[in-house]
């Protein structure tokens, strides 16, 4: 096997950077109430993360909001 100097993507780092960036929205929000800002991060979470990354995002604020 060659060693690779790529990056390889791994799953699990994805879901903690996606769980870490639904707490910052959650707190932020709850402290603000702007609902633009929240709609502006998720899009960028769908750019940053992938696709599905909004509706994983929301999940996890979902959960925070029910006290998860």
């Amino acid at each position: 096997m060659a060693y690779s100097r790529k990056t390889i993507s791994n799953e699990s780092d994805r879901v903690v950077l996606e769980k870490a960036e639904a707490r910052e929205i959650f707190r932020t929000w709850q402290t603000n109430r702007d609902n633009d800002f929240v709609r502006a991060r998720l899009e960028r979470c769908e750019k940053v993360y992938g696709s599905g990354a909004r509706d994983r995002v929301r999940t996890y604020m979902s959960r925070m909001k029910e006290g998860q």
